[in-house]
């Protein structure tokens, strides 16, 4: 956590450096509001940890005024979520102990841990809504509610306790292999309806001085109030399931399960996500992993195009106007890679999510 600290100041240090050199660059100004949050939000885990308590008491002596307030506060907020952590840990053992003891699936039980530590996850929100705009709701499709999950702890996300519904893990022979590749495969707390304020802040904060937000559709609070969410424990990476698509799935650079997304993906086909849709960027080949294959795509269209959309930003992606992206799940195609020839073009967005759900129902089944 240290060597974290470390790098989240060097990176602050060198963006308020280039900015002092170029201080109308936009971007630059972005870069540097993003290094202040992670610097931040790195910070208050640090001084969680019994050798950032010990580092602020050390100074709280050498320091007076408004400068030793400041280290007094630091110190007390890390106290708390220090006992906020270990409360959280007893409760997932004893659960744990519990599920065990009553005979649920191993699998489910167990608690959680960071899984592999490999490279962060790019912070680019893995859930990108179209050009045509979002799917209207599916009520038909399956709905997967019959897998609940195991029994879960409290949680603390952004300072709130939250009381999940369920926890849901993956095969430890799933997340070996995941671990295998440098992946995470954290366990995934499915969170009530009245937390889906929480989830939507989530998904807003990482949005907030990204380049690739444009390309992101967040929700209203109401409609993910309808949504089946779940995130880490940390709160910062999650997927959510709109009756059976796949939509604002949300991995933060800095969260405690880097490189989370293709697991989140695989969970969420287990309770009943069977088709969604993307930008064909780097995303289709994030979804392919998880058995999701190309049914259809539309071309982009300037007429709707997202706001904020930068076309020299995505120029890599058929010089920014990349096709939208149907896809469906088969389970046959797990581990695949994603095939960028696949898929026949349509004429609308209501084709396309036509064509994901007529594969779902004759190659998934209902």
């Amino acid at each position: 956590m240290r060597n974290r600290l470390h790098r989240a100041a060097t990176r602050l240090t060198e963006a308020r450096r280039d900015l002092e050199t170029h201080p109308d660059a936009v971007h630059l100004q972005h870069r540097l509001s993003k290094a202040e949050s992670n610097h931040a939000e790195i910070q208050a885990l640090y001084d969680a940890t019994p050798g950032g308590q010990q580092d602020l008491r050390s100074a709280i002596k050498s320091e007076a005024g408004p400068a030793r307030s400041d280290l007094e506060r630091r110190l007390a907020a890390g106290d708390r979520l220090r006992a906020n952590q270990i409360e959280a840990l007893s409760r997932a053992r004893n659960i744990g102990e519990d599920v065990r003891t009553e005979g649920a699936d191993s699998n489910e039980s167990r608690a959680d841990d960071a899984g592999a530590q490999g490279g962060v996850l790019a912070e680019v929100p893995v859930d990108a809504r179209t050009a045509a705009g979002a799917a209207q709701g599916d009520r038909a499709g399956l709905d997967g509610r019959e897998d609940r999950g195991s029994r879960s702890p409290r949680l603390l996300i952004g300072g709130r306790r939250v009381d999940p519904l369920a926890a849901h893990r993956r095969p430890e022979s799933e997340r070996a292999d995941f671990a295998a590749r440098g992946l995470s495969s954290p366990t995934l707390y499915e969170l009530p309806s009245s937390d889906a304020d929480l989830y939507r802040t989530q998904m807003l904060e990482l949005t907030r001085n990204n380049r690739y937000a444009s390309s992101v559709y967040v929700y209203d609070e109401g409609e993910y109030a309808e949504m089946r969410i779940l995130v880490t424990d940390d709160g910062k990476a999650g997927v959510a399931l709109k009756d059976d698509e796949v939509v604002s799935v949300f991995s933060h650079a800095y969260g405690a399960h880097p490189n989370a997304a293709p697991s989140m993906l695989r969970q969420a086909t287990v309770l009943g996500g069977r088709r969604l849709d993307c930008f064909d960027t780097v995303l289709p080949n994030i979804y392919a992993d998880a058995g999701f294959v190309p049914v259809a795509r539309l071309a982009w269209n300037d007429d709707y195009a997202p706001d904020g959309w930068d076309y020299d930003t995505y120029r890599r992606y058929n010089n920014g106007r990349p096709d939208v992206v149907f896809m469906a799940h088969d389970r046959a195609a797990v581990g695949s890679l994603y095939d960028r020839a696949a898929g026949e073009y349509v004429s609308d967005y209501d084709d396309g999510i036509a064509a994901a759900k007529a594969y779902r129902t004759t190659q998934t089944g209902p």
